[in-house]
């Protein structure tokens, strides 16, 4: 069965918007302020796929817009997902330099998408992009002696590995797509990329709730056991 490029995107709005929502409901529990990054990071990302959804769907949004600042969107909520990782892992959070990587991101997007307007290289440079992303997640939360115990940890450094990988995959095997085929109407692999990205939304909001509530019960589990 093929899947549809815009109706994965449909599918991904609502999905970002209720995970922002279950993010902040939790900080509201907590107080911790990784959530507000997390739930910072899935509005980006939904506010970037109604942008490119938008554009790219026949709407009077310029198409430069609609592509170059909906993938700089896309790419800005995987740092706001980092930062979030980072500061529960107690590292400290690189924010001048996440913003100089989300600026040269959108140049040379733009830059790509100007001179060279060939789907097939766009997605080398994205999937390369967000390969290396997950792959700086999943290595902070690797070397954090702080989150060592916590289960959790270990299922989100594997779905980034996982995640990384497959992105790096669609990179390198990104030139059987044809050079003047439309985005929203690319299936097979360019669908598959999508409905993993779906999947890894998913998981990972579920996991990052899982870890913190490890985290607050701990306090209370050490108290029982004195």
């Amino acid at each position: 069965m093929k899947l549809d490029v815009g109706m994965l995107f449909l599918i991904g709005i609502p999905l970002g918007l209720v995970c922002g929502i279950v993010q902040i409901a939790f900080w509201l529990r907590w107080r911790q302020r990784e959530l507000l990054w997390w739930a910072s990071s899935d509005w980006l990302g939904t506010a970037g796929a109604l942008l490119m959804l938008s554009g790219l769907s026949g709407t009077s949004v310029p198409v430069w817009i609609a592509r170059s600042l909906a993938e700089t969107a896309l790419f800005a909520s995987g740092l706001l997902l980092w930062a979030g990782m980072r500061r529960f892992a107690g590292q400290p959070l690189p924010l001048r330099a996440f913003a100089v990587a989300t600026l040269i991101y959108f140049v040379a997007f733009h830059a790509l998408l100007s001179f060279a307007p060939d789907l097939a290289v766009l997605i080398v440079y994205c999937s390369f992009a967000h390969g290396l992303l997950h792959a700086g997640i999943a290595f902070d939360l690797a070397r954090a002696p702080s989150v060592a115990h916590v289960r959790g940890r270990t299922f989100l450094v594997a779905l980034f590995v996982l995640h990384a990988l497959f992105y790096l995959f669609r990179s390198a095997t990104a030139v059987t797509v044809e050079a003047g085929e439309e985005f929203l109407h690319t299936v097979g692999l360019q669908s598959a990329t999508l409905l993993f990205g779906l999947a890894d939304a998913l998981l990972w909001n579920v996991a990052a709730l899982w870890m913190m509530g490890e985290r607050q019960r701990a306090p209370a589990v050490v108290g029982a056991i004195a």
